[in-house]
């Protein structure tokens, strides 16, 4: 397995570059000059090129789309509250290989002793069968710079958990049903937190990283028919040990409007929805989803189809838009607007979270 040190340092790594590399060892790392924001972290370069994921094939096969991003991008902001975006580069998971990753996320069996989902039972029955809890694994690694150049500082390992488990199976002319198995949260969760001291026992043994600190998050994805992706639910740090030393809630959820919730805030969406609705009543949908934590609405997005493609028409409606955002919707809260037609993205507006000022592009 390969590993994720590299003691080559800047200067030698910008010498290396210019010429020949007589030691095959010698790897040239640099990282990306420029950090867009502080919620952003630089990426590490090897040899000319970004290192992707050992796993990532297996690891962002998930049930939607946007399951699949908030996954992703959740697990950065996981990371981002152990491992300070000024002082750690990024990489893409190392240390977990395809293989590794598949036999792991595959039901436990003599054949693969190493499978964290547990032994199926043979039913079919969504009322009897065993379900897969675990249905992805991701990892991510962030580096530090030392006098002997970058090394392994940190790693991420987020554990994307099944609330419905979707199964398929085929009858004797090969017809295939599909099925989905409804799943007991707490239950899920339970599980989830016994596969995140695995995973932290396997990684120390099988690379040698004892001091090296991995912090575990539990995400739990949406229905794959649901708009609104899932969430992590607690996240965990080992910074010794085979386990992780306390788990802890992370006390978010996603919300739909204008149809899941009836709250102050569901009242000041609606509100914006019928004002610009109003004003450009060929509008396909106006849908938005409300990320919070701890109760407080966090970020706010929101898509709206648009029936018109003029240019005029376009400036004249994400104006309004934006006149509209700054009546109703809520104050510090992060706001993204999509403007969109059948030809793509026309125009999005946003805010920042302590912003009064929302900012704007029109697409060509």
């Amino acid at each position: 397995m390969s590993t994720l040190i590299a003691c080559t340092d800047m200067q030698e790594a910008n010498d290396q570059k210019n010429q020949p590399q007589t030691n095959v060892n010698a790897i040239p790392v640099e990282t990306t000059s420029n950090q867009l924001s502080n919620d952003f972290y630089r990426a590490m370069i090897v040899d000319g090129e970004y290192e992707t994921s050992s796993n990532r094939g297996v690891s962002l096969d998930l049930n939607s789309a946007i399951n699949m991003k908030d996954f992703e991008s959740g697990l950065l902001e996981v990371s981002r509250n152990v491992f300070a975006t000024d002082k750690y580069y990024f990489q893409e998971g190392q240390m977990i290989s395809e293989n590794q990753a598949r036999k792991w996320l595959g039901r436990k069996s003599e054949e693969n002793p190493e499978g964290l989902n547990p032994a199926g039972n043979g039913s079919d029955d969504p009322s009897s069968r065993v379900p897969n809890y675990l249905s992805q694994i991701l990892e991510q690694d962030f580096m530090i710079q030392t006098d002997k150049g970058f090394e392994l500082g940190g790693i991420a390992i987020g554990l994307a958990m099944n609330q419905i488990d979707y199964y398929t199976t085929k009858d004797e002319q090969s017809r295939i049903y599909t099925y989905q198995q409804e799943l007991d949260l707490e239950t899920v969760e339970k599980y989830a937190q016994q596969y995140g001291n695995e995973i932290v026992a396997r990684l120390r043994a099988e690379n040698e990283i004892e001091s090296i600190p991995i912090v575990v998050g539990i995400f739990i994805q949406s229905p794959q028919d649901s708009l609104a992706g899932g969430v992590y639910t607690y996240d965990g740090l080992s910074t010794s040990g085979n386990s992780v030393s306390e788990w802890v809630p992370r006390k978010e959820k996603k919300v739909l409007f204008p149809v899941d919730e009836n709250s102050e805030d569901a009242s000041h969406f609606a509100n914006f929805k019928n004002e610009i609705q109003s004003f450009f009543p060929n509008l396909s949908g106006v849908n938005g989803v409300g990320h919070y934590r701890d109760e407080q609405l966090q970020n706010l997005k929101i898509d709206i189809m648009t029936q018109f493609y003029g240019e005029t028409e376009i400036i004249a409606f994400t104006q309004h838009v934006t006149d509209a955002a700054s009546r109703y919707l809520p104050e510090s809260t992060r706001v993204e607007i999509k403007i969109e037609s059948i030809g793509g993205i026309e125009s999005f507006v946003a805010r920042e979270s302590q912003s009064q000022t929302f900012t704007y592009h029109i697409f060509d």
